[in-house]
């Protein structure tokens, strides 16, 4: 083999690592970024309403960015109290029905909606819980202003809805309680829930640059820093203790997801069920309602 051949095949090795360092560290990521913030097409997985006896007003809510979000409000006559239910990740405000239901039954006025990026609600993207927060202070802030809020406000959310409820109340005096179901405790949870119930394929070396992507993709300037909600876990514990319950998926009192499962350690009012089918509130209605009704009805000090 000659000098100048070995000098080609040489330079050609490098442009082949080239273009498969491109692929893999540039291209792969931003087609990933894409798949883990569009918006999912899914059919609504919930009982009809009126199947469940159940007969509600529309209401649209204004985010602070001009999207319009879908939202229906049940009312009894005499209301104990507003539950707000914020549902999770690949679902819509009509996955909540069944427990809008109970909470009715119960005597509460409750509000549900399609978060951004969901069923009849506007928008390209959605965040985990980032940017749903401050949708859920303008959900509290309009139904304030069209007197529908009675407390205690309890906010009732499932995976980002449970995140958003966390966040959302260290600012915002107007909520009471709080109740997270599975939350999503940091980005990189988030990213990582999404690609399994996508099944996609990111290792986690590449999730800062899918990461970076999706802030390019979306345009929500969003630190991976900002993103962990144990802060406001400690502070809610600190400033309004009794008035969280976390609910997780696990064994024993373990959480199976590794992040929920550091968030545990932080301490606080926790119930650890096995996941059984899509919902937890459907296969654990009787313990979870009672947990729930016991902490916002109970006499606080």
């Amino acid at each position: 083999m000659t000098k100048k051949t070995k000098e080609a095949i040489k330079a050609t090795a490098a442009i082949v690592i080239a273009v498969a360092a491109i692929f893999v560290l540039w291209i792969y990521p931003l087609n990933q970024s894409g798949k883990i913030i569009a918006r999912p097409e899914q059919e609504s997985q919930s009982v009809p309403q009126d199947q469940l006896g159940l007969s509600g007003d529309t209401v649209k809510i204004v985010t602070e960015d001009n999207l319009k979000l879908n939202g229906a409000l049940f009312a009894p006559a005499k209301p104990r109290g507003t539950f707000i239910l914020v549902h999770g990740l690949f679902a819509d405000g009509g996955s909540q029905w069944p427990k809008a239901k109970a909470l009715v039954d119960s005597g509460f006025d409750v509000f549900l909606y399609d978060q951004r990026g969901y069923g009849g609600s506007e928008g390209r993207f959605f965040s985990g819980g980032y940017f749903e927060a401050n949708d859920l202070q303008s959900v509290v802030s309009q139904l304030d202003l069209r007197n529908r809020l009675v407390h205690p406000v309890i906010v009732w959310g499932e995976d980002h809805g449970g995140t958003a409820g966390i966040r959302e109340w260290q600012q915002e005096s107007r909520i009471d309680f709080v109740v997270a179901e599975n939350p999503v405790v940091y980005g990189r949870d988030w990213q990582k829930r999404i690609i399994a119930h996508r099944q996609m394929s990111a290792p986690d070396l590449l999730l800062p640059v899918i990461w970076w992507w999706m802030k390019q993709k979306s345009g929500y300037e969003i630190p991976i820093e900002e993103t962990d909600i144990s802060d406001q876990v400690g502070w809610a514990l600190t400033n309004k203790p009794g008035k969280m319950l976390l609910i997780a998926c696990g064994s024993g009192d373990r959480p199976d997801n590794r992040y929920v499962e550091k968030l545990k350690t932080i301490g606080g009012a926790w119930m650890v069920f096995p996941c059984i089918g899509p919902s937890l509130f459907a296969a654990h209605q009787e313990q979870l309602l009672a947990a729930v009704m016991k902490m916002v009805t109970s006499p606080k000090p």
